[in-house]
């Protein structure tokens, strides 16, 4: 028996724990951003009427760009008014315009940027149960938000403090945001999902994907 026994230990050093023996890593939100040098505004020494002037064009072009606003809307001519006030003023403002939209283009790719050693980690994490239809309450698939109202009432968060969720078993939400802790193994990778709420849905993207194994609630605030 004692042989027999010897012989099991050994097995199991020979072909690892099961990933449940591990113990995960508990994580915060700022643990699934990089690092980096904080950005400086490139307009910051500009006068600050100009720079407002300045951000306020960039803005109602990105949105014309986008399919947001068209030409007949009061900031797309707000656009024009602007720009025949620079002219007027013979203010070179089209530079001014392409370093902002420079630093706009930094933000936004900070924003999906991620920290590649969490990739197949088994972690911890609390957030905000939000199911991708807000009426399901037996959820296989939802997002983990960092807040109340991510996504619906508030703007929606940078995809990389966004983590889509693939549960093991359905989790039976009580709650539209259910306050939570999961369990699971993390994966780094990017996420497009439809997010249905009453008058519509919108698109969410998330850069990390939590393969969830096991949910608690989390009762006190965070």
């Amino acid at each position: 028996m004692k042989f027999f026994n010897i012989i099991i230990i050994a097995c199991l050093f020979a072909i690892g724990f099961p990933a449940f023996a591990d113990t995960p890593k508990v994580l915060g939100w700022r643990d699934l951003v990089p690092q980096l040098e904080a950005l400086k505004n490139p307009l910051r020494e500009v006068d600050t009427k100009l720079r407002f002037d300045i951000e306020y064009l960039a803005s109602i072009r990105y949105w014309a760009k986008t399919g947001q606003i068209s030409k007949v809307d009061t900031e797309f001519e707000h656009g024009v008014e602007l720009e025949h006030k620079f002219k007027s003023n013979n203010i070179d403002f089209e530079p001014l315009v392409a370093r902002y939209n420079s630093f706009l283009d930094e933000i936004e790719r900070r924003n999906k940027s991620v920290v590649g050693n969490l990739d197949g980690r088994l972690v911890r994490i609390p957030g905000y149960a939000l199911p991708l239809e807000t009426s399901a309450t037996a959820l296989t698939e939802f997002l983990l938000v960092p807040s109340i109202g991510a996504c619906i009432h508030t703007p929606v968060p940078p995809p990389n403090q966004m983590v889509f969720v693939k549960m093991d078993q359905p989790y039976r939400a009580k709650r539209l945001y259910d306050p939570v802790w999961i369990t699971g193994r993390i994966r780094v990778e990017h996420n497009k999902k439809a997010v249905v709420y009453s008058d519509g849905q919108s698109g969410v993207e998330s850069s990390y994907t939590l393969m969830g194994v096991k949910v608690e609630p989390y009762k006190t605030p965070f």
